[in-house]
């Protein structure tokens, strides 16, 4: 990919003054997808980029064959689709990590994160971890000078690479910082807004007064609600290519698509997004756990407070504070409770490593066995959580889960347009990273520490908006639509074809009522697991 070659090309001068893993750990920090080898008369290396978790491989006879795309093995060496992966993706509610190294085909090995392959003369594959995550930097000020210089670099790479520059300008913060920063160099680009379906929303405002400070006119797409791929079961994918698990970012499906069809200049242009902006500079869910292990002495009335603000038992708020299991037990037993293996708890904790694990319950019994075991295997073959500190791991987690939204929307679209997240760069990740919790929190401000990377660039009224607009009106109303349009076709669907769901149970499901949340999310994900079935069978 001669879009990658400039990443590389400016690290290395000469590549004889390294050893092959300094030299893989050079690439993998600085491509953004694919793959590459490094080959001498010893060994070779195989590995991908740092934040992706695409790199898939399969041994034929004596052949190693690797991708990054699990899909394309498969094609390749004709390969069935395992059920007990599928049964196990039907599962929204399994972290991210480590489920994500399950393969949809038999036999198909996915590379863990942030690990390269290794191999030589030994027919033993091995597997290095390159990266772990940066420790805390007490010097913010210097970090905030990192993030800012890094922030621009990339896009003044990118933008002299194309030459058509486009971003989103959803409304939010994150999207906003990134137009602003692009305009701030003089950059030529274009403004892509998906309209708000609801009255009671208005993000749309806030785009449009955004582009107006900017001088710059916006493209107003049909709103997501009118365009999205949601519920859908049986669409071909653009291109009709496969891509290596199911897309689940399907409501914005058609809103790229939007943005492809009114760009002029396909192969030669780039497309930024705000993913990982979240992730980087708000507090993750276990915020409260890691404040009282960062602040230690200065921790004790926090207790307090945090239980005042969470309305819970003073004694409940310190018993989640002081909890020390590591994220491999933790998972492991809920595992047990979600398959019904142990007890359930009486009350759950907002600070846990993640949330609660159910099993939906038109879930064929054939493959609950099957789904527990593949579970407790992936488990098991994890060393441990992605971090110590849960904050970080559930930040480095979902992480990985945006950097697999952009591989996927490459994987699609990419001969098209060159679609890149400067907050998912591993530079900027590792300066985020390394702020202490308590910098996050500003009462007055969203996102304090991004404000103060991009001072004098993004102004202040990107930060004081707030959050972004609610989309949940829509949600429910096109799960009413899918259920109306699906509960005759049940009985048709892949997945009860293949014996993985119970279509009596899942059209109970259906008829109830109460479009309750976690029914709607579990239906989101079994539809989307039936489109990939639908494509990968056909």
């Amino acid at each position: 990919m001669p879009s990658e070659y400039p990443n590389v090309a400016n690290q290395i001068q000469d590549a004889r003054e390294f050893d092959l893993l300094q030299l893989a750990v050079t690439f993998q920090k600085n491509i953004t997808k694919g793959s590459f080898v490094l080959v001498n008369h010893e060994e070779f290396i195989v590995g991908g980029a740092l934040f992706d978790v695409s790199l898939s491989w399969y041994r034929l006879n004596d052949r190693l064959i690797i991708s990054d795309s699990a899909s394309e093995i498969a094609r390749y060496c004709n390969l069935d689709i395992s059920k007990s992966a599928v049964a196990l993706n039907l599962i929204g509610s399994l972290p991210f990590y480590p489920f994500q190294n399950v393969a949809m085909w038999e036999g198909v090995n996915k590379v863990q994160p942030f690990c390269i392959l290794k191999g030589g003369k030994s027919p033993q594959l091995e597997e290095y971890k390159t990266w772990i995550p940066p420790e805390l930097n007490n010097d913010v000020e210097l970090t905030l000078q990192n993030i800012r210089e890094r922030f621009f670099e990339l896009l003044t790479f990118y933008t002299s690479s194309y030459s058509n520059v486009s971003t989103d300008l959803s409304g939010g913060v994150d999207s906003a910082t990134i137009a602003y920063a692009l305009k701030a160099q003089n950059t030529n680009i274009k403004l892509y807004h998906a309209r708000t379906d609801s009255t009671s929303n208005n993000d749309t405002k806030w785009a449009s007064m955004f582009a107006n400070d900017m001088y710059e006119s916006l493209n107003l797409l049909p709103s997501i609600g009118e365009t999205g791929r949601r519920f859908e079961t049986d669409l071909p994918y653009s291109g009709s290519i496969l891509p290596e698990s199911p897309v689940i970012w399907a409501d914005t499906e058609g809103y790229v698509e939007n943005i492809i069809k009114f760009n002029d200049n396909y192969g030669d242009s780039v497309h930024f997004l705000g993913l990982g902006g979240d992730e980087l500079f708000t507090r993750m869910p276990a915020y409260a756990w890691t404040f009282v292990r960062q602040n230690r002495m200065r921790s004790l009335s926090f207790s307090l407070r945090y239980s005042l603000l969470t309305r819970i038992s003073y004694l409940r708020g310190v018993s989640n504070l002081i909890d020390n299991r590591s994220f491999k037990d933790v998972l492991k037993e809920e595992i047990e409770i979600g398959f019904g293996q142990a007890k359930p708890r009486r009350k759950e904790s907002d600070l846990a490593w993640f949330g609660k694990i159910t099993i939906p319950s038109w879930l064929s019994k054939d493959y609950y066995s099957p789904s527990y075991q593949i579970a407790m295997e992936t488990v098991k073959e994890i060393p441990e959580g992605l971090d110590s500190d849960r904050s970080k791991h559930q930040a480095i987690e979902s992480l990985l889960f945006q950097r697999h939204v952009v591989s996927q929307l490459n994987n699609i679209y990419g001969s098209k347009i060159n679609w890149q997240a400067p907050f998912l760069d591993p530079k900027i990740i590792e300066y985020a990273l390394s702020i202490p919790i308590r910098y996050h929190s500003d009462a007055r401000i969203t996102k304090p520490m991004l404000y103060k990377a991009t001072k004098g660039i993004v102004p202040i009224e990107v930060f004081t908006r707030g959050f972004k607009g609610d989309y949940s009106t829509f949600l429910y109303n096109a799960y009413k639509e899918a259920v109306k349009k699906n509960i005759h076709l049940v009985r048709e669907f892949k997945v009860v074809e293949l014996g993985i769901v119970d279509p009596e149970i899942l059209v109970n499901v259906l008829s109830l009522p109460t479009a309750l949340g976690d029914r709607i999310a579990d239906f989101e994900r079994l539809t989307a697991v039936e489109r990939w079935l639908h494509n990968a069978i056909s």
